[in-house]
């Protein structure tokens, strides 16, 4: 059974402060993303964002990028 490689990241106390503020879904999810892409970098199938005190904020499965094709006449 092979195993994945997995991105963990731990937010920092400022992130932790803006992860917990109401009405920051949407920063929320650009740090998700943010993660995501440096997951993705460093070859990684699966990634876990983590709090202050090691509990699991989010985690997801690296998803591929495809290349744009041009188009061709």
């Amino acid at each position: 059974m092979a195993k994945s490689k997995i991105w963990r990241y731990t937010v920092t106390a400022q992130e932790q402060r803006f992860w917990n503020m109401d009405g920051m879904q949407g920063w929320r999810q650009a740090l998700e993303a943010c993660v995501e892409d440096e997951a993705r970098e460093q070859g990684s199938e699966k990634y876990i964002v983590f709090d202050r005190n090691n509990e699991v904020l989010a985690k997801g499965e690296v998803r591929k990028i495809l290349e744009p094709q041009l188009a061709t006449t």
